[in-house]
């Protein structure tokens, strides 16, 4: 039975209340033989929610198989009690491939489950509405299952980080011998690629300084840049020897003075280090177009 089919089915049969759990519930498919999952699994189910909006009307308020689900249509459920009679507890009584309609109190789902304080519920909102929910148990996942597999993709990702580590100073080395091969690391181990001088002072601390930038992988790909979107494409900052910025921008900021412009290769380790930051993976080097605009001297 595919899972539209599944959630889709009618039957004529009433509702029952389970006397333990006091869960209102229908079933439209189920194995009483076949093993069903426990609080504190992971349920994953093909759900249509559904009940009255706030003009009375019957609604859809979520449909797993049109948004929100996988390519399956599934989405994942954690299994936790919130309340008597919660959608949670219903899901239990489920065998895998079992399909059934529960009926769930609208007041206590939105405060019981989805942690909604009761002064900011919609006002069509009150005990006595109710919600359906046609439920598809697909698969479940054990804690058992759920540990061993938060263990594997840690594991993975720390042998993806020690494989970076390892890359590093080679496509460092790789970059430089194509682009710059007589270049030196400062004292930081930051590669000056090129450096135009300007005029103006150097940087003090305490000295407010407007720069321009753009921050690109070794590749060429730009991650980051001052002129995004509107405003002056400037980016502005007050020197001091610990900012909120990475260890390779301070060290090349204190170095400069208004108007220079320099190209910089900052390894990993004066950047983001092993942790990474958005798209930045750990232990990746990174190239900065920095251009110090002007500098207004601390007074």
């Amino acid at each position: 039975m595919s899972s539209a089919i599944a959630v889709n089915a009618q039957t004529k049969a009433p509702f029952k209340t389970d006397p333990v759990t006091g869960v209102e519930y229908r079933f439209v498919k189920h194995d009483p033989k076949g093993e069903k999952p426990v609080e504190g699994d992971l349920a994953h189910v093909v759900m249509l929610w559904t009940g009255k909006n706030s003009k009375g009307v019957d609604s859809v308020y979520g449909d797993s198989r049109q948004k929100g689900g996988d390519t399956s249509g599934t989405v994942p459920v954690p299994l936790r009690k919130s309340f008597k009679g919660c959608l949670e507890q219903g899901i239990m009584m489920m065998a895998k491939g079992d399909s059934a309609v529960f009926k769930v109190n609208a007041d206590s789902l939105f405060t019981k489950t989805f942690h909604l304080p009761a002064e900011k519920l919609p006002k069509f909102i009150n005990g006595s509405l109710i919600f359906t929910f046609k439920i598809k148990l697909v698969s479940f996942q054990t804690q058992e299952e759920i540990t061993a597999m938060r263990q594997m993709e840690a594991q993975k990702r720390a042998e993806k980080v020690q494989a970076r580590k390892g890359q590093e100073n080679s496509e460092i080395t790789a970059y430089l011998q194509k682009n710059n091969p007589t270049v030196k690391p400062d004292a930081d181990s930051i590669f000056y690629l090129n450096t135009i001088k300007g005029t103006g002072q150097p940087v003090m601390v305490g000295d407010s300084l407007e720069i321009k930038y753009k921050g690109m992988f070794l590749d060429g790909k730009v991650f980051d840049q001052s002129d995004r979107g509107s405003g002056r494409g400037t980016f502005k900052v007050k020197y001091a020897k610990q900012m909120p910025l990475i260890k390779g921008w301070i060290s090349v900021l204190g170095k400069m003075s208004g108007g220079d412009k320099v190209t910089v290769l900052i390894p990993s380790s004066m950047a983001y280090g092993a942790h990474g930051q958005g798209q930045i993976q750990p232990y990746t080097p990174l190239i900065f177009d920095i251009e110090l605009v002007t500098i207004t001297p601390n007074k």
